[in-house]
């Protein structure tokens, strides 16, 4: 009887241990912010709760998803892995928007009324494509100056965003 009792719990300690694992893996993860990018909105330290099925199913222990139903929207904040490290940005401009630049008083590019500043570095990247291409996003961090992204970078591919963060 006791023996009973002890295979039963080993199997239910295997059983949850399978379902946390896989959902980490394919459906919800929380990441712990490093960095000042996303400042005001997250700080270092902050947890983010990621959904990871937001866009499609993640490739377990990738950078990329082997399917997918979705696509960010202007506005949301995305996890993506970039020189294997896991980068937190939101989501500034999607397929087909209008990318505007002006030189007045420093660089500055918008977005559908929105300005975010450029280095003159970013603006000598940047300042010949004009529309945001098929099958990517432009990503900024919220801390825009201080925030290394899409516009040091290049657009992320829409098919290695590996997630969507749930809070903030």
């Amino acid at each position: 009887m006791e023996n009973s009792f002890i295979k039963k719990s080993f199997l239910c300690v295997i059983l949850g241990i399978s379902i946390g694992v896989f959902c980490k893996l394919f459906i919800i993860d929380i990441v712990r912010i490093q960095g000042t990018s996303m400042e005001p909105t997250f700080k270092t330290g902050d947890l983010a709760i990621v959904s990871k099925i937001s866009y499609g199913i993640v490739k377990p222990f990738g950078d990329a998803l082997i399917c997918n139903w979705s696509t960010p929207k202007r506005g949301d904040i995305v996890i993506y892995l970039y020189k294997n490290n896991m980068v937190i940005k939101r989501c500034a401009a999607i397929p087909k928007d209008k990318l505007d630049y002006s030189f007045n008083l420093g660089y500055n590019l918008y977005i559908k009324d929105k300005e975010y500043p450029l280095s003159e570095e970013q603006y000598h990247k940047m300042k010949d494509i004009y529309i945001v291409p098929d099958d990517v996003i432009l990503t900024i961090g919220d801390n825009a100056p201080n925030s290394i992204d899409s516009r040091n970078y290049g657009f992320v591919p829409t098919k290695n965003i590996i997630g969507r963060v749930l809070n903030k």
